[in-house]
């Protein structure tokens, strides 16, 4: 009979005399996180976690994975290697962030929603839960899942600029920016970028109106959580 390869995660006092962690101060980690999981090609690089942040149980962070200051997850929480998150940002209950995209300070993401690899997303964003994300145009793999594209073709997630807002069960397709303060409506499916300040809804979405330039973010008001 065959017998699995067991790994098993490396303890949190094991990864901090590795080095293989580094946190701030007053940050708390439940018990049933698994932190600097290593990449599928066995890469381990450290995992920062900011001042003050809160890691919730069942959360799995990979290797190369940096949390800034104030940063909250919320259960079961997956970030996969190298994504890079700044200060204050929350990442709600279920979130699945694939790797390798930048979130900025202040950025909110609800419950369940699925961050592709490769994004861009700016400061003070608002994701609402069960929103999609994607990177690949021609949704390629072979038996292997190895990718088959030529070589000037890349994956690229969305780009979300500053401020704007994401309703929730919203599609957004690669590589499609959402200007800054702008608003997609719950449900939409955007295969278009939508302009700075701009109102998008539907299936696909369109532009319908502008943002009232009071709405928008104003961040000397933002309630640091």
């Amino acid at each position: 009979m065959n017998k699995p390869i067991i790994i098993s995660p490396k303890t949190i006092n094991e990864l901090l005399d590795e080095q293989l962690l580094i946190v701030g101060s007053n940050v708390k980690i439940e018990e049933g996180v698994i932190l600097c999981h290593p990449t599928r090609d066995g890469i381990v690089k450290p995992v920062t976690i900011g001042d003050h942040s809160y890691i919730r149980s069942g959360t799995i962070i990979y290797s190369g994975v940096s949390l800034g200051k104030h940063c909250q997850t919320g259960h079961y929480v997956v970030l996969r290697e190298n994504t890079i998150i700044g200060d204050y940002t929350v990442i709600g209950t279920g979130v699945k962030c694939e790797g390798e995209t930048k979130i900025g300070n202040h950025v909110l993401i609800e419950t369940q929603s699925h961050i592709t690899a490769y994004m861009t997303i700016e400061d003070y964003v608002f994701i609402g839960g069960f929103v999609g994300t994607t990177n690949d145009p021609r949704m390629l793999h072979n038996r292997q899942w190895l990718r088959l594209k030529p070589k000037h073709e890349e994956l690229k997630g969305p780009t979300l600029k500053k401020g704007c807002r994401i309703g929730s069960g919203a599609i957004l397709l690669p590589g499609v920016t959402i200007g800054a303060e702008a608003i997609v409506a719950a449900g939409a499916v955007v295969t278009k970028d939508v302009p700075d300040g701009c109102v998008a809804m539907g299936i696909p979405a369109r532009v319908v109106r502008q943002v009232p330039k009071e709405e928008f973010i104003d961040p000397t008001k933002i309630i640091k959580l």
